[in-house]
C-alpha cells in the first residue's frame, strides 16, 4: 500500500501543481514546434540563462556527455535555432545564443498561453500582484538553491 503524500502547505501544492501544467506545455509545444525535449530544453536554458552559455555548459546542465553535448548543438545549429558567437572577452570560448528566428517561432506557438498569464495577473490587485511576486521569486531560489550542482 502506498504512503500518503506528506502535509504540504497549500501554496507549495499548488505550485507542485503549476510545475506539472507547465511540464505539459512543454510536451505541448515540443509536440507543436516537432522539436525532441532535450533539445526543447536546451533551448529553454539558452533563453533564459542568466548568462550565455557555452557547449560544454549546456551540455552539463542538461546531464549530457560532452560528444552529445556538440551532437545537440550541431543538431540545433543546423535546424537553425542556435547560432555560436565567440566570447568577446575570451576568443577561445563559444557562447550560443538562440537565433531571433527560434524565439519569434516559439512566441507564435506560446503567445496565447502569454496572453492569458497576463490576464491572471491584470485581475489581481497591486497588493496581489506584489505579494504574488514575491512568493515566485522566493520559490525561484529555492528551486534554484536545490538544483546547484555544488549539493550532488
Amino acid at each position: 500500500m502506498a504512503e500518503d503524500p506528506p502535509q504540504l502547505e497549500p501554496e507549495t501544492r499548488a505550485l507542485r501543481r503549476l510545475q506539472t501544467a507547465m511540464a505539459e506545455s512543454e510536451s505541448a509545444l515540443g509536440r507543436r514546434m516537432g522539436m525532441h525535449p532535450t533539445d526543447l530544453a536546451a533551448m529553454n536554458h539558452l533563453t533564459w540563462a542568466r548568462e550565455p552559455l557555452g557547449p560544454g555548459e549546456l551540455g552539463h546542465r542538461l546531464g549530457l556527455s560532452p560528444a552529445a553535448a556538440t551532437e545537440l548543438v550541431d543538431r540545433l545549429t543546423t535546424a537553425g535555432h542556435v547560432e555560436r558567437h565567440r566570447d568577446l572577452t575570451d576568443r577561445r570560448r563559444i557562447r550560443l545564443q538562440p537565433s531571433r528566428d527560434a524565439v519569434a517561432d516559439v512566441l507564435g506557438h506560446i503567445d496565447t498561453l502569454i496572453a492569458a498569464l497576463d490576464a491572471a495577473a491584470v485581475g489581481s490587485s497591486e497588493s496581489d500582484r506584489e505579494a504574488i511576486l514575491r512568493f515566485l521569486e522566493r520559490a525561484t531560489t529555492a528551486y534554484a538553491e536545490w538544483a546547484d550542482p555544488a549539493r550532488d
